[in-house]
């Protein structure tokens, strides 16, 4: 009788310890696809309004994620006074609006309305402003290097073209349903609302 208490005691711990791991399987398979939802994005952020635009393609680890949830969507609109370009070599920032308030220093917190499309065609891919009036909120060492390296130097009120190499965005990792190709150069018209 007793080997028998001491085998059931064996089972019932063997299960409970098995429940343990399996819940713990589920949150972090839960919590991986919660992250690949969310980009590249952030805390401070309205969770609501857009994804991936923080993804950093060149390091190892997945930065964390700036406005993300709602996927980005393809449509046929093009990004105004723009003409296509098929290639950039390098990072070019073009002041549409020079602003007149603070100018943004590196590692700042910004909050912008930005449109994004891809460069070789003009087609926009995503904007802040199809998720509402609500700007976005992000500290610049959480996006790709075309806007940690391009958005220092704006001045509240100012609104900067930046036409980013492929490199400098996502490279051969687009965000999946973005609309972006492969090794996409890009160009985002990013409008500088306030400066944290």
């Amino acid at each position: 009788m007793k080997n028998q208490i001491e085998k059931n005691g064996i089972v019932f711990s063997f299960i409970i310890v098995a429940c343990v791991i399996g819940l713990f399987v589920y949150i972090i398979m839960n919590n991986k696809k919660y992250e690949q939802n969310l980009p590249e994005e952030v805390s401070s952020v309205n969770q609501n309004e857009v994804q991936d635009i923080t993804t950093d393609p060149t390091t190892t680890t997945e930065k964390e994620s700036l406005p993300p949830k709602n996927k980005m969507e393809t449509n046929s609109k093009t990004l105004s006074n723009f003409t296509p370009v098929s290639k950039t070599a390098n990072l070019q920032k073009i002041d549409v609006v020079v602003g007149t308030g603070a100018e943004v220093k590196a590692g700042a917190t910004v909050s912008v309305h930005y449109t994004g499309a891809v460069a070789a065609t003009g087609v926009i891919f995503q904007s802040s402003k199809d998720f509402g009036p609500t700007p976005v909120t992000f500290p610049l060492g959480q996006v790709i290097k075309g806007w940690t390296d391009g958005i220092p130097g704006m001045k509240i009120g100012g609104t900067r073209r930046l036409v980013i190499p492929a490199a400098q965005a996502y490279g051969s990792n687009p965000p999946p349903g973005s609309g972006i190709p492969a090794n996409a150069d890009l160009v985002f018209d990013v409008e500088l609302i306030s400066i944290q």
